[in-house]
């Protein structure tokens, strides 16, 4: 068979060909790495390239915002191909988003159902994690291990991401071959074979993988217990790999129930970013996906918190090196926010104080006074939920975690009494704003933002927007979250020691 026949028949029936080839032992021509393909570890978000000028990112940004418009429509539909981004949904609920970008002939397909580890509650803690392991473990139609082994012979590449709001799989595909990444992927959707056989060596990669993450990890299984006084009362206080207990207690029907309750189409958003014709791309998804039937859906909960709590500490001792110190404050996302505003603006925030080496927390904490050896700010405006924003700090030598605390507490207060100059607040913002676009330069950034936001149910159009709304936060606005969150009454903190120190 040619490779023109091949070509051919693949668009046709992509499964089918590749069944054959397997069948009768021959080898197809692997295509070469891909600059920029994702790395292939847990994380699908990481990519690179070569260094952009930021003033043409920017201007890209600005040409891509005013040709970047969506259509809504159903798959039986015209659909308004002209445009570069086409959302659909299926008349089974899924809903489909094509952005159109035609530098390199490669297709990357992401599906996102919305559930995680926030959303699982009692003994199975955990669950949503290893059930993302065993979707990779065959259907009738596509048995064992062969998803993987197809894949990687087709040039794919191919990993899955488990999150406290979602569980995100991915492909990555020449071309001519991304139908076989649909057919794949709608297959497993409803045809997965959860088998005994498989299951249990599979539970006990995922207990080393606990323990090698955060059981041998001082720190990590110190923040894991300080999330639990963070999020009193959210469900993302809950790991998303599960307790070491809940993982001992997990049984294959918990992830029967768990794929029946959860993996369905109605529960699920399919963003397909690459070199694809939209209009042909919702033939071809309502092609797989469209006869798997939709089904009712479970409450999911509830990941909001009581505003003002009260003062939270925890005081640890663990075998670490150095003390390590931990501040947390309830804050608002863009999802739960009154005010969108205060997502952006705390975002700001956020870079204001750890967004480079010239930030205010390393000049002045480390560089300066030398209170500090490293500091971390980290803030999520894209939670489903309410979230946190967070503080890691390591003291210098001699300087204790209560005058660490202290001296970032400063830092904090300063936002409530005294108006960020203009200067720095412009020039801070001009920095994360092109760091926002540079990160949407590819395929992974792209579609892991509009899957992120679609998801956790914010509009997705909104990428587009961002650049615009992150330039409108003033110095007022940083003065009126300030004084809104970042009191006593929303801070948790953890004091982690060594164990010498008791």
């Amino acid at each position: 068979m040619t490779l023109l026949n091949v070509q051919t028949k693949m668009q046709q029936d992509p499964l089918a060909i590749v069944l054959i080839f397997f069948k009768n032992s021959l080898k197809l021509m692997r295509f070469g790495e891909f600059v920029g393909i994702l790395k292939s570890q847990k994380s699908f978000f990481y990519s690179e390239y070569a260094t952009h000028c930021t003033s043409f990112l920017l201007k890209l940004c600005l040409i891509s915002s005013a040709l970047i418009i969506s259509t809504h429509t159903t798959a039986q539909s015209q659909s308004n191909v002209s445009r570069s981004t086409v959302e659909s949904t299926l008349s089974n609920g899924l809903r489909v988003i094509i952005r159109e970008d035609h530098r390199a002939p490669i297709v990357l397909s992401q599906i996102w159902y919305a559930v995680g580890s926030a959303d699982e509650s009692g003994n199975v803690l955990g669950v949503s994690h290893v059930l993302e392991h065993m979707m990779f473990k065959g259907t009738k139609k596509v048995p064992n291990d062969e998803f993987t082994r197809l894949s990687r012979n087709f040039g794919g590449s191919i990993n899955a991401f488990t999150s406290t709001n979602y569980t995100n799989y991915y492909q990555l595909y020449p071309k001519q071959y991304f139908p076989l990444a649909l057919e794949l992927e709608a297959d497993r959707m409803h045809n997965l074979m959860l088998r005994q056989q498989d299951f249990e060596p599979e539970i006990k990669v995922v207990m080393e993988e606990r323990r090698q993450r955060t059981d041998d990890n001082p720190r990590n299984l110190a923040f894991e217990r300080f999330k639990w006084i963070a999020y009193p009362t959210s469900h993302y206080r809950q790991p998303v790999i599960g307790l070491m207990k809940n993982l001992n207690n997990i049984q294959l029907q918990d992830l029967k129930d768990w794929y029946q309750r959860w993996y369905t189409p109605n529960n699920a958003t399919l963003v397909i970013v690459g070199d694809v014709n939209p209009e042909a791309t919702l033939k071809q998804v309502e092609k797989y996906f469209g006869a798997i039937p939709k089904r009712a859906l479970p409450q999911r909960n509830d990941v909001l918190e009581f505003d003002r709590l009260g003062y939270r500490q925890l005081e640890m001792n663990m075998p670490v090196q150095i003390p390590n110190l931990y501040m947390a404050w309830n804050v608002k996302s863009l999802n739960t926010a009154k005010n969108p505003q205060d997502a952006y603006a705390l975002t700001i925030i956020q870079s204001l104080l750890d967004g480079g080496i010239s930030s205010r927390l390393q000049d002045r904490l480390v560089r300066d006074r030398k209170i500090l050896t490293s500091i971390n700010v980290s803030y999520d405006p894209y939670n489903r939920g309410d979230s946190l924003f967070i503080i890691s700090a390591i003291p210098a030598e001699n300087v204790s975690l209560e005058t660490a605390q202290k001296n970032v507490q400063a830092e904090m207060d300063l936002f409530k009494t005294e108006l960020v100059n203009v200067a720095e607040l412009d020039g801070v913002k001009s920095n994360f704003v092109s760091n926002l676009v540079y990160s949407q330069d590819d395929i992974a950034g792209q579609a892991k933002m509009i899957g992120q936001l679609a998801v956790n149910g914010i509009d997705y159009r909104l990428l587009d927007q961002l650049p615009k709304h992150y330039q409108t936060v003033t110095s007022e606005d940083l003065k009126r979250i300030a004084n809104i969150y970042f009191v006593r009454e929303n801070l948790s903190v953890l004091h982690l020691m060594p164990e010498s120190a008791q």
